[in-house]
């Protein structure tokens, strides 16, 4: 089973990385856009965290997993937002 408080702070973390990714996507939405660097960062720690949340779903309990499942959609979402670029 998950600690709860190793849980928190994965999705913690994870919040932190998906605020900055939403900052870099808004970023390229504007007339001049940011970094095109930065944007590729963005995504890539996306995909870091969102392999750091499978790892921690596999000792999860069921409660534990039903909220790693939402923040997981939430990170797939933002994703598909950055590729598309909407």
């Amino acid at each position: 089973m998950t600690n709860y408080n190793d849980m928190e702070q994965t999705i913690s973390e994870i919040r932190t990385v998906m605020e900055e990714a939403e900052a870099q996507l808004d970023n390229s939405k504007r007339v001049q856009p940011g970094d095109p660097v930065d944007f590729t960062e963005a995504q890539r720690h996306l995909q870091e965290v969102h392999l750091e949340l499978e790892k921690l779903m596999i000792s999860a309990n069921a409660e534990q997993r039903d909220q790693l499942v939402r923040v997981e959609q939430q990170i797939h979402q933002l994703q598909n937002r950055m590729i598309l670029g909407i």
